[in-house]
């Protein structure tokens, strides 16, 4: 497919490996990109620049694309050549943000509906058309409970910029659940982590594999801009 040129958008966890996604600065679609040594994700080393960093959110990476391999609950997958990936430059302008504002989902429901997973079933039946969704949250908080002897880390927050929906969904932002592993347990408010007014928030919302019979809406990455 050639060389792209790709906003990181997300990095996070995925099993023990990761998922890196954007937007394509060349097509304008989402991108998930999948490495040639694990199903579905890329290993760590698979996702380094040359010099052993890894791609931070609001770099634009370009990447050699191999082919399409895309499936029913991720269409945008595509698989990346073995060349190294290189940083260009950060996607911090104002004109950036402004293209980033162009591609939010503005309403209520994320991800083909209102609740926090999709029946793995009605997915194999009809194809999902994206399970990748960039959103601007409203009245967002971070909890972390125990459930079943597990620390969880969910964000809580609205959706929608009319009609207004609620969300309480699991972070898998190696980033932010950095921020949130020295907290006890509680509920926090987004303003907690920043001296002052927080800057403008989106959230990469991105739908999981089958997981016991469901594909789980997961906040894939909190994407801080510039102000």
């Amino acid at each position: 497919m050639g060389l792209d040129r790709i906003v990181c958008l997300a990095n996070s966890y995925k099993h023990e490996n990761r998922c890196v996604a954007g937007i394509s600065l060349v097509t304008k679609k989402w991108v998930r990109l999948v490495g040639q040594q694990v199903p579905g994700c890329l290993t760590l080393r698979e996702t380094c620049y040359p010099d052993g960093r890894e791609p931070a959110l609001l770099d634009v990476i370009e990447v050699e694309l191999d082919k399409n391999c895309g499936s029913n609950c991720h269409p945008e997958d595509v698989y990346v050549a073995r060349k190294p990936w290189q940083p260009i430059r950060r996607f911090d302008e104002p004109r950036d943000a402004q293209f980033l504002t162009a591609c939010l989902n503005k309403g209520p429901a994320i991800l083909q509906g209102y609740g926090d997973r999709v029946y793995g079933r009605k997915i194999e039946a009809t194809p999902v058309e994206k399970s990748l969704e960039l959103i601007h949250p409203e009245n967002l908080w971070w909890w972390i409970r125990e459930e079943t002897g597990k620390r969880r880390n969910r964000a809580v927050f609205r959706a929608g910029s009319v009609v207004r929906a609620c969300y309480d969904l699991s972070v898998t932002d190696p980033v932010w659940l950095e921020k949130l592993r020295s907290l006890p347990l509680g509920i926090y408010p987004h303003a907690h982590f920043f001296d002052g007014k927080p800057p403008k928030t989106f959230l990469t919302m991105s739908l999981s594999e089958l997981f016991e019979g469901f594909h789980y809406k997961l906040v894939a990455a909190v994407v801080c801009l510039a102000t």
